[in-house]
């Protein structure tokens, strides 16, 4: 799964992961944990441009009636996400990217819960698949998101069965075309390889996400 994730980028970093333009200066955002908000890059829904905006994490469907009440699922299941009433309109409408320095897992040692920080081996940020969704009443507006997760590949699966969707970049304009045949989308829906990823254990610190901090991300032995 993926519960929590950092997103340390800077403005040139967007630049060229992305082709767009990107204002201003990012805060860096450390550990970033469910009803929080987070940087998401999608197209536009007036112009279709692509834009990077923030989105808040746990998605709440257009046609859901109280949002208070809503079941806000922070993931989605990549096997089954064209099927499920919750996920389909936007799995088929409003897909998104979420820029991610790495992601956090958490594995049990000693009684303990280690937790471990999983990032690229070049250090780039990574692009994790997303659904976004918005819903409107009463002048209330939330624009929300869900990662999709997918089987754990390699060395991941000793930490968590579920990891999430990471698209290689040559996949980014399939992912987010509006008009991109279902085939299609079902045809990226593969897990990375692990190969090109590490991890290493970090602090406990992580365990509270009022903790969003530098130390974060360093290793501990």
């Amino acid at each position: 799964m993926c519960g929590r994730f950092a997103q340390v980028l800077s403005r040139i970093i967007l630049q060229v992961l992305y082709r767009l333009e990107v204002s201003g200066e990012l805060a860096p955002r450390y550990n970033i944990a469910p009803s929080q908000h987070a940087l998401v890059l999608r197209l536009n829904p007036h112009d279709g441009t692509r834009e990077v905006a923030p989105l808040q994490w746990g998605l709440i469907p257009g046609w859901v009636r109280d949002e208070r009440s809503a079941n806000k699922p922070i993931n989605a299941r990549a096997e089954t996400v064209e099927q499920k009433p919750y996920f389909r309109e936007a799995f088929l409408r409003r897909r998104a990217l979420i820029p991610a320095s790495g992601y956090y897992e958490w594995k049990k040692e000693n009684e303990k819960k280690q937790p471990y920080l999983i990032r690229s081996k070049n250090e780039h940020p990574f692009s994790m698949a997303a659904l976004w969704e918005r819903w409107e009443q009463e002048g209330k507006v939330r624009e929300t998101f869900a990662i999709l997760t997918t089987a754990a590949d390699g060395m991941l699966a000793e930490l968590h069965d579920r990891m999430p969707l990471i698209l290689p970049a040559e996949t980014y304009d399939c992912w987010l075309h509006r008009d991109t045949p279902a085939a299609k989308l079902q045809a990226l829906l593969q897990p990375y390889p692990a190969t090109d990823l590490v991890t290493y254990p970090v602090s406990t610190i992580v365990n509270n996400p009022v903790n969003d901090t530098p130390e974060c991300l360093q290793p501990v032995s």
